[in-house]
């Protein structure tokens, strides 16, 4: 069931809702009772950083990791000689194109239409 963020106009308070599909026009009530609109920025994660190409850094939540796993992932980073910020959530930060690269590869990721500069796939 996918989540839908919504934003209220009039206060700007924020809010994430898990909903099924046919749902996703169902209007929501903000606690200022203004009816929220939804925030489709922040359901594609483009809340604070920009993310269009060239625009660094980059923050990316589906090359992370659970909260739970933040540790373990800083530490095989650390021992594979990365130096890539993980925050606390598990979401990582790319500062280069060349980090994002060195990442992926590093975690088993890859483009599958890559180009030389885009993370590869390895056999083995």
């Amino acid at each position: 069931m996918p989540f839908y963020c919504f934003k209220c106009p009039a206060c700007g308070a924020r809010q994430e809702v898990f909903r099924e599909v046919k749902d996703y026009k169902k209007q929501l009530k903000c606690k200022c009772n203004e009816v929220m609109e939804r925030d489709l920025r922040a359901e594609h994660g483009f809340v604070s950083e920009q993310h269009s190409p060239g625009n660094w850094p980059m923050v990316s939540d589906m090359a992370g990791v659970a909260p739970s796993q933040v540790g373990e992932l800083r530490q095989t980073l650390k021992t594979k000689g990365l130096n890539t910020e993980v925050r606390a959530d598990g979401s990582v930060v790319w500062r280069s194109q060349g980090e994002r690269k060195a990442y992926c590869e590093a975690v088993g990721l890859y483009d599958r239409n890559a180009g030389y500069s885009d993370p590869q796939r390895r056999n083995g």
